[in-house]
């Protein structure tokens, strides 16, 4: 911070607490000279240091003599000030939050096709996990292979996270593993946690060697398809998310069948 300006002060008020610094102790007059506040505005400007608490007024003599706090007192006396204020703000902006949202929502256009797509293991989590936090209803996860660029003991218990974020929200989770991914996923998540999260509803999980590819189902209506390099096949290219109706309700038909053959996990 450069100035006391930084914390709230007006320029007037500013110049008029550093002439009180400067002289210690005067009359309105006496303030204005020193710091050039027109004596016009000298008033308004002492009469909002007082507001503040950032100067004493001696009002048993005539005219009033003026007194500044110490800077110490003066810096932390602003800095609770605008403390108070931000934490008003944030309180305004937490209880207009769900508001602003549902107007959002209603404004949500309709259409039935829409796709965009993420390049690159660190932007496609970042999409892959925007879309799992947006989900309201359901998300079906099937993973069939782990690409190289992946980190399992990293990006498996993050990932997990936000599914139990999601099931906690009433969020309905099916987990659908090959069982080499599953394999995986087993040594990536500790134990106690794996068996925490099996047990809690709605999180269902089956292993399957009859599904292929990696795809997350949102609500029904929107795929997140990992798109494999074609050059390298055991890397990820990109993430696309897919908003189609017709391509949803495809792979939802193909995943009830891989789904209802697969093999219940309900312990680890």
């Amino acid at each position: 911070m450069e100035s006391l300006r930084d914390l709230g002060l007006s320029s007037y008020e500013d110049r008029a607490y550093r002439a009180l610094l400067a002289l210690g102790t005067g009359t309105a007059a006496a303030v204005a000279d020193e710091s050039e506040v027109p004596k016009g505005r000298i008033y308004d400007a002492l009469g909002g240091l007082e507001s503040r608490g950032l100067v004493r007024v001696q009002t048993d003599r005539e005219p009033k003599r003026y007194a500044p706090v110490e800077p110490a007192v003066a810096v932390d006396r602003l800095v609770e000030a605008k403390r108070r204020e931000l934490r008003q703000r944030i309180e305004t902006y937490e209880s207009g939050k769900s508001e602003l949202i549902d107007r959002l929502a209603d404004a949500e256009t309709t259409d039935d096709q829409f796709w965009t797509a993420a390049v690159g293991a660190d932007d496609s989590l970042d999409l892959l996990f925007e879309r799992i936090d947006a989900a309201e209803e359901s998300i079906v996860v099937v993973a069939t292979d782990v690409s190289a660029q992946f980190d399992v003991d990293r990006e498996g218990p993050e990932l997990l996270d936000r599914l139990l974020g999601v099931v906690r929200s009433g969020v309905d989770v099916s987990v659908l593993l090959s069982p080499d991914v599953f394999d995986d996923a087993r040594a990536a998540v500790d134990e106690d946690r794996a068996t925490l999260t099996i047990a809690q509803g709605p999180f269902e999980l089956r292993i399957t060697d009859d599904a292929y590819g990696n795809f997350y189902l949102i609500d029904g209506e929107e795929v997140c398809l990992e798109v494999a390099d074609p050059l390298a096949p055991d890397r990820l290219f990109g993430m696309l998310d897919l908003r189609d109706r017709g391509f949803a309700t495809r792979v939802s038909d193909g995943f009830e069948a891989a789904w209802a053959e697969g093999t219940v996990v309900d312990e680890v």
